[in-house]
């Protein structure tokens, strides 16, 4: 990979805002922030953190629907962050299709986030694994509904889900490279990431992993 320069290179935070008492789905508890020490107290402050796997932006592993799979801590580093598309699926047709996706220049272990919602399919799903992605990113709270058909594919062939991202839209038709590293939390079927993107010059984007 080739070294990143600046100030050339654009970094976009696609990370949402943990905020106490929100919660990303209904039937899940509340992140909580709990005051600890105190300034006047113990001359310092410290915080406890009540923190859902899947709260705000965070990444599904294949422990989340598997049980005998991968937990956040036995994943390689490197699955995590790499060259990385961003699609507008309103500008896209459908279903997606491998020849497609290639001719957007999506290739064997890019990172492949999506504008809003793009309600994919398994047809969709199965020709983004077809390219060989390793991961794929949506700004919704779920990529899928129950019975979470996409979830099954992608983490049953080891491909990372990021959910709840934001601003993916600065991201469409850049050369990017894409970072969302997960709390090393034993067994853990998700983790919170500060996901974020930096976009390349148009040079660099040879020298991306």
């Amino acid at each position: 990979m080739q070294r990143i320069r600046e100030p050339e290179n654009l970094i976009v935070d696609l990370s949402r805002t943990l905020v106490p008492g929100e919660s990303s789905f209904p039937e899940d508890p509340p992140f909580l922030v709990l005051p600890w020490h105190q300034h006047n107290v113990h001359g310092f402050a410290t915080q406890v953190l009540f923190l859902p796997e899947h709260a705000a932006t965070h990444v599904d592993v294949p422990r989340h629907f598997f049980k005998d799979a991968w937990g956040v801590e036995a994943i390689a580093l490197e699955r995590f962050f790499g060259r990385a598309r961003a699609l507008d699926p309103e500008r896209l047709p459908r279903p997606l299709e491998e020849t497609l996706l290639r001719k957007l220049n999506v290739a064997e272990g890019d990172i492949v986030l999506f504008v809003g919602n793009p309600k994919l399919t398994e047809e969709d799903a199965r020709a983004l694994l077809a390219c060989g992605v390793k991961g794929v990113g949506v700004e919704a709270e779920s990529i899928d509904e129950p019975p979470f058909p996409l979830h099954r594919l992608f983490l049953k062939a080891g491909v990372l889900i990021y959910e709840n991202l934001t601003g993916v839209a600065h991201l469409v038709g850049k050369d990017i490279l894409f970072f969302g590293f997960p709390l090393k939390i034993s067994s853990a079927t998700a983790s919170p990431v500060r996901a974020v993107a930096i976009i390349l010059p148009s040079e660099d984007a040879s020298g991306l992993p």
